[in-house]
């Protein structure tokens, strides 16, 4: 049974809604279909390698200091977190994959 309050669920819920509209504000100005203004092409330059810190930070908290047992979540590593994150950014069809390509 689930012992947490209405009030702390709600609260739980509107932190990764706020999180998720951050994140939507980065995707939609990739996805403008409007020329970009000078504007864009700064906050795009920017808002990259901010993205690139969060997934830094992520893998970092998902890493292992035995090798054997995520140091965050306590499964076996290489974790389900750890896995997605290397799915994700190794995939050869997604933009991450094409630019390492390009720089063989």
């Amino acid at each position: 049974m689930d012992s947490q309050s209405p009030a702390v669920a709600d609260a739980f819920h509107l932190l990764r809604n706020d999180l998720y509209a951050h994140l939507d504000e980065a995707e939609f100005l990739a996805l403008k279909y409007d020329s970009w203004t000078d504007a864009d092409e700064k906050s795009a330059r920017a808002v990259i390698p901010d993205l690139v810190t969060v997934i830094r930070v992520v893998l970092a908290l998902h890493d292992t200091r035995t090798h054997e047992v995520c140091d965050n979540c306590n499964e076996e590593w290489p974790c389900q977190a750890f896995r997605q994150i290397h799915r994700l950014v190794k995939n050869p069809d997604a933009e991450y994959g094409k630019l390492l390509a390009r720089q063989s």
